[in-house]
């Protein structure tokens, strides 16, 4: 959904003097939070490209467009009408303050999410509840708090696991998505990480079948195995 503002009063566009400014106005804000670049709105062809430049001007004095940098090119500015706010195509995102990532508002809330887990270590921690805290305690949005979480996925300190119902996802819904350390913490407070830091029977989809005499046992799973010689 496009950023709008309230319209304001002064930007209807009452005070355009000639034709082809009400044309490049309505032709801008067509666009609305993308903007329109100088190279976009000479294509176009409905105003003569000769023109464009003193129009973009007057529009720009009389407060009904506004220019914008892109994120990704500096050097390239894109035309808003006024009543639009720039998107995620041009600022980057809720991640980036004047175009620049902010490392460090990303660095502390993956720390934060590490320690909600570590507090639950006994047990699977649902999306639902991570999204919980991070809305709430952080004012982030449900895609950033998602965002958060599979970094931290990449970066092999948490895993994303599937419930089947049984042992420490036995309080979650089956096929409920929850997460987990990767491994024990270390002396440094950090998750110590690792494909199989931590016992794998907790996301085993068997673990229901498995017993040491079974057919599926300790004895002959390989996960396991590749567990106890990490």
């Amino acid at each position: 959904m496009s950023k709008r503002k309230r319209p304001d009063p002064k930007s209807s566009g009452s005070n355009l003097n000639e034709p082809h400014e009400k044309l490049l106005l309505n032709l801008i804000r067509s666009s609305q939070e993308k903007g329109a670049t100088m190279n976009e709105l000479k294509r176009d062809k409905t105003i003569p490209a000769t023109m464009i430049t003193r129009l973009t001007t007057s529009l720009k004095k009389k407060n009904l467009i506004k220019e914008v940098a892109s994120m990704n090119n500096r050097g390239v500015k894109h035309f808003l009408a006024m009543e639009f706010e720039p998107g995620k195509e041009l600022t980057g995102g809720e991640w980036y303050i004047d175009g620049t990532l902010n490392l460090s508002k990303i660095e502390d809330l993956k720390v934060k999410c590490v320690m909600i887990l570590e507090r639950h270590r006994h047990r699977v921690v649902t999306l639902e509840v991570m999204c919980g805290y991070f809305v709430k305690e952080e004012k982030l949005s449900v895609e950033q708090t998602k965002e958060i979480l599979k970094n931290l996925v990449l970066d092999n300190v948490i895993m994303e696991v599937k419930s089947n119902g049984l042992n420490e996802f036995a309080s979650t819904r089956i096929g409920e998505v929850c997460y987990k350390l990767t491994g024990k913490k270390s002396g440094n407070g950090e998750a110590r990480a690792g494909a199989f830091a931590s016992v794998p029977c907790g996301a085993c989809p068997h673990i229901g079948l498995c017993s040491p005499d079974g057919v599926i046992s300790p004895s002959t799973c390989v996960y396991f195995q590749k567990w106890l010689d990490f």
